[in-house]
């Protein structure tokens, strides 16, 4: 359950002049595919969160240090002469049977985050329109960045079977990255818009065609 202060801050949104649409959805509810329809139909830049958490353990970085010092040979995937390339799958394996370790990975990657996404948007400021695609939009107080939020909407069996399919996990593994985040039914109550990705059919286009009148 959510306290009044949360609930407050769930329904903040940004009241600037910039149009700021976040993206957001359980894990491999189709987030990402969404977003690139819209850039390739519109031309709305995208700042995905995603690959800003993936830059953060680029090798040498000063978190991929931290990382590597905690955890040791254990997530090694390689060494080259660009330092010891972190195994992102042993990493992942680690924090989600873990939520101490989960905690403290997000302690780290979540600032480096927050920053990028705000340089970015400093760049893209003269832009009317902004996609944020945002995978811990709320658990992670990302709503006053938006003027309005996109909730991808896509049933249990299905985000199971593209995890299964996509991150080679087992049926238990897959249950622990979706039970990791905010149940859907939470976000929903939240956004401003529902975009419904339940079948494997592209009825999502035409929804997203008459919400962005294209």
């Amino acid at each position: 359950m959510i306290d009044q202060k949360q609930t407050n801050k769930l329904c903040l949104r940004w009241k600037g002049k910039q149009r700021r649409i976040g993206i957001t959805g359980g894990i491999a509810s189709g987030k990402t595919i969404i977003g690139d329809f819209l850039f390739q139909a519109k031309q709305w830049p995208i700042l995905d969160a995603d690959l800003y958490a993936h830059e953060a353990l680029r090798a040498e970085s000063q978190i991929a240090k931290k990382v590597l010092l905690r955890y040791g040979s254990k997530i090694i995937q390689n060494s080259s002469k660009n330092g010891q390339i972190i195994n992102r799958k042993a990493l992942a394996k680690i924090i989600f049977q873990n939520d101490f370790e989960k905690k403290w990975l997000e302690g780290i990657i979540h600032p480096f985050v927050n920053k990028r996404i705000e340089e970015e948007l400093e760049k893209l400021k003269s832009n009317s329109i902004v996609i944020l695609i945002i995978p811990l939009l709320f658990e992670k107080n990302y709503t006053g960045l938006c003027t309005e939020i996109c909730y991808i909407d896509c049933p249990r069996d299905m985000q199971l079977q593209r995890l299964q399919s996509r991150d080679k996990l087992s049926l238990e593994e897959a249950n622990q990255r979706i039970d990791s985040q905010w149940e859907n039914t939470l976000k929903k109550q939240f956004s401003d818009h529902i975009i419904t990705n339940a079948n494997n059919d592209e009825t999502w286009k035409m929804q997203l065609k008459k919400l962005y009148n294209f």
